[in-house]
């Protein structure tokens, strides 16, 4: 890898090359190249080889001196900003992570030039010595500023309060050179305003909301899809379940063979007008009836809403049932042809939806909801079998099954009896 750190050259650098030519220092001109070596290490945070470092630096200030010489330049100025060139390059380098364990933790440039190993506390006497006569010693008084403001802190980085006491350290130099040379000069264009640059706010290329419609679309479809392959996952499970053979019950334990209820054929006698014109059927069981509503008249096709025509049937239905006491539950079937996914998962969905609705016009027509109870039971218990289109009409379904309440039953066992005997 190339050295990041070059020897020094004759030619100075564009930093302080406008420095010198304003004030006439050939003192930091000769040092110019030292002087941005203090930024330089301070801002490196890594270095594999210090060593080379030391050595390169230890040949740049031997050839400083040969140009301060050349330049006529004072042997104890010369040695002075050797001495405050040390010192800063070494705390420089100190301040590093990798200055601490290597070569300049027992061998800086300080202890190679002048025998001393650190110089933080000799620096500001001298600075304090030579700002007695800034007069004449104003070459070494501005090479010291130079090395203030690329960051050399010496003692006062240790003590309590150093950096502020330091601030004004570097006030207070900065006002005696001025004093020897005179304010800075104009600058060129006195009206020149600085133009802040612009700071472009990040927009995205569609609004907020647009995105946010898309995102709640996905979230839809993603429903959607898991919603269906939920479906088809339930479908054999919720088959399984309703298919499974109840206990065989011993042969004296079934009880006696009943007519049916006299209210039970009190509600068929009240429906009898909209069984005539098959709009329902009834089918009498012990203790209970059931109505059955076809599907394809009361719902249009894959729908759950009632049809307008079967709503007074309904309400007909619901009017029986509110003079006959007992629990109500409301059955969807459907046939095994397979349903819109995007509206329903399976057959299951849709015929309990369909029970549903059913259930609430019962509710609209003042039927309790403590006695209603609804279900779906999707293909299940067909009637006919789905091998023709008129046998799935059949298994297109609704069904409403009364089921007498307890006392009522025994009124009508005692009924039964009471007349056997007469």
């Amino acid at each position: 890898m190339q050295n990041t750190f070059s020897k020094a050259t004759d030619k100075p650098s564009s930093i302080l090359q406008g420095e010198v030519r304003r004030t006439g220092n050939p003192l930091v001109m000769a040092a110019n190249s030292l002087l941005n070596m203090i930024q330089t290490i301070r801002n490196q945070v890594t270095r594999p080889d210090p060593t080379t470092l030391r050595q390169t630096l230890i040949d740049d200030i031997r050839r400083f001196e040969v140009r301060g010489q050349r330049e006529g330049l004072p042997y104890d100025v010369l040695i002075g900003a050797r001495y405050c060139l040390c010192t800063a390059l070494d705390e420089a380098a100190m301040m590093t992570p990798w200055g601490k364990n290597t070569v300049w933790s027992s061998n800086g440039l300080l202890v190679t030039f002048h025998n001393e190993s650190w110089g933080g506390e000799k620096f500001f006497q001298l600075l304090a010595r030579l700002s007695q006569q800034p007069q004449k010693n104003i070459l070494l008084l501005e090479l010291i500023n130079y090395c203030l403001l690329l960051g050399f802190e010496g003692r006062y980085h240790i003590i309590e309060n150093g950096y502020s006491q330091l601030e004004t350290l570097k006030q207070r130099l900065s006002q005696i050179i001025h004093t020897v040379r005179g304010n800075y000069p104009a600058l060129l264009s006195p009206c020149a305003i600085d133009q802040p640059m612009e700071q472009k706010v990040w927009r995205p290329m569609l609004p907020l909301w647009a995105c946010a419609a898309f995102l709640g679309l996905l979230a839809c479809l993603w429903f959607i899809m898991l919603e269906w392959r939920l479906g088809e996952a339930t479908t054999p499970v919720i088959a399984s379940i309703y298919q499974l053979e109840l206990p065989q019950v011993l042969a004296d334990e079934i009880p006696a063979q009943q007519t049916p209820s006299p209210m039970l054929t009190k509600l068929k006698d009240f429906l009898q007008p909209e069984i005539k014109q098959g709009l329902l059927s009834i089918r009498d069981e012990e203790q209970k009836s059931i109505i059955i509503l076809r599907g394809d008249g009361l719902f249009d096709s894959a729908s759950t809403s009632v049809r307008e025509q079967y709503r007074p049937i309904i309400a007909r239905v619901a009017e029986a049932l509110n003079q006959i006491d007992g629990k109500v539950l409301v059955t969807g079937y459907t046939d095994n042809d397979s349903v819109s996914k995007a509206r329903f998962a399976s057959n299951y969905d849709l015929s309990l939806a369909r029970a549903e609705s059913v259930s609430a016009l019962l509710k609209k027509h003042h039927l309790q909801s403590d006695r209603l109870m609804t279900e779906g039971k999707g293909e299940l218990d067909p009637i006919a079998p789905n091998t023709s289109r008129a046998n799935k009409a059949l298994n297109r379904r609704v069904e409403i099954t009364l089921q007498l309440a307890p006392n009522i039953q025994q009124h009508a066992m005692n009924t039964q009896s009471q007349a056997g005997e007469n």
